[in-house]
């Protein structure tokens, strides 16, 4: 209700009770000059508050830190120094309905608006608590004890979730690039593309000189085989020599097994040939096929970081990885036959080249398995944890503890599927003069290979887009 209605009802009630008592008269009069007075001081408080709230939205303005803004709330409050604490609650609500609008006109940012808010939250909470403490906030020079650490803190977490979220966008191209199978392109600010463009030049000249090929094309994805090669080699010497041994020792061992088992039951030829070099065979070149299978299954994950270098693809380690442990078992032949024969274990094989080309198949197709297990983990990371299994399966109808010739004739044929088994009964009838194997096809097996070999190139190939570069 304004002055002016007051007034007018006191006249009203004036003349309706002239008659009336004048000490009546006189107390309306009194109760009509106190609400005058009470409505005036509310204005007068609410202009104040106005004013100063107006002082304090250019204050604030251009405020963009803890003592930008710390002056603006001040100034604010200087303009109405003896506020309520209503009053200045309106000035604080006036800062900030004036800082939103600030923000939504400028287009600022969320993290940086969002920011803003939290130190004008932050300063109008250390100043209520300093005013309430009986704290001067007014004095010249004066300021929070602990604005500058809340305000790092505040700046730090801004800072922190910037770099947070810059990395996720990072981490996303990367992966919509990998997936997409193009090249992942980083924003440089303009002298930065220049340098960069002059250390390309200089690395193309770097690598004409050293491979005579052009980076990105089929010489050069093949000239990378050599230093894969080597550093799986200085991997190996520093830090798997243990491994290495038991590649020797592992053969041996369940050659051993294989032999004690036909020695109990007093078997010492099978079909002609001695059971020494009969389970050498079957050992060596199934450990061989398994190691083959399971490095280059694995070379997926465990070269990620190469994948980042120019010219090398999951394919390039994954055969890096099969061919090196091809090798490392004809070693192991070459071992274990020398070592076997100054003893008189083992026999000499009748057709070198013919033994050797078998086992080297038979470790192709240890790789071309690898492919197909890697490729498949890529999209589904629980089947290496079934690898072995399969592996174990294949072993038992693989000819590796025995020949089909062996078994009863209805039976022959479950094991004849397994074009393993076709390897590895041509390997022992290219070693041994007195075996030839009249189940195992030489087509069988070379088709299968084939097959193989194929399918796990066209199973990397869709897979690679899915290999994550670390």
């Amino acid at each position: 209700m304004s002055n002016q209605d007051r007034i007018k009802n006191w006249r009203e009630r004036r003349t309706a009770r002239h008659a009336g008592d004048e000490a009546g008269n006189a107390e309306a009069a009194a109760n009509t000059v106190t609400d005058a007075v009470t409505s005036t001081a509310h204005n007068a408080a609410d202009s104040a508050a106005g004013t100063a709230a107006t002082h304090a939205a250019h204050g604030l303005r251009a405020a963009d830190s803890a003592g930008g803004v710390l002056s603006g709330v001040l100034d604010a409050l200087a303009s109405a120094p003896h506020e309520s604490v209503a009053g200045r609650r309106r000035i604080y609500a006036a800062l900030e309905s004036e800082l939103e609008a600030e923000l939504a006109r400028d287009g600022v940012p969320p993290e940086r608006a969002e920011l803003r808010r939290r130190q004008l939250r932050m300063v109008v909470r250390l100043l209520e608590t300093d005013i309430r403490a009986g704290i001067d906030v007014l004095t010249a020079g004066y300021a929070p004890a602990t604005l500058d650490a809340d305000d790092a803190r505040l700046v730090d977490g801004f800072n922190r979730r910037g770099q947070q979220r810059k990395q996720q966008e990072t981490r996303e191209a990367r992966r919509l690039a990998s997936r997409e199978d193009v090249a992942f392109e980083i924003a440089l600010k303009p002298h930065e593309a220049h340098e960069v463009a002059l250390l390309r030049e200089r690395i193309a000249g770097i690598h004409a000189r050293q491979h005579g090929a052009q980076p990105g094309t089929l010489q050069s994805r093949l000239a990378s085989i050599g230093p894969l090669l080597r550093l799986q080699l200085h991997i190996l010497q520093s830090e798997s020599r243990i491994a290495l041994l038991w590649s020797v020792v592992g053969p041996a061992v369940l050659l051993s097994l294989i032999s004690s088992l036909y020695f109990l039951m007093g078997t010492h030829y099978v079909l002609g040939m001695d059971v020494p070099t009969f389970s050498l065979l079957g050992a060596t070149t199934w450990i061989m096929f398994r190691q083959a299978v399971f490095r280059t299954s694995t070379s997926y994950v465990a070269a990620r970081g190469l994948i980042n270098l120019e010219s090398v693809t999951p394919l390039a380690v994954a055969l890096v990885q099969g061919g090196l442990f091809i090798g490392i078992y004809l070693g192991v032949y070459a071992v274990l036959i020398g070592v076997g024969h100054s003893l008189g274990l083992i026999t000499l094989p009748v057709r070198w080249s013919g033994a050797i080309a078998y086992v080297v198949m038979m470790g192709g197709a240890g790789v071309s398995m690898g492919l197909i297990f890697g490729s498949i983990a890529i999209r589904w990371h629980f089947f290496l944890r079934f690898a072995p299994v399969i592996e174990r399966g294949l072993e038992v109808f693989s000819s590796v503890f025995f020949v089909s010739e062996q078994l009863p004739e209805q039976y022959r044929k479950y094991f004849l599927w397994s074009p393993f088994a076709h390897g590895m009964q041509l390997l022992r009838s290219a070693y041994f003069d007195s075996y030839s194997s009249h189940d195992a096809s030489f087509a069988y097996f070379v088709t299968a290979l084939v097959f193989l070999g194929v399918l796990g190139a066209g199973m990397e190939r869709l897979a690679r887009t899915h290999v994550q570069p670390m």
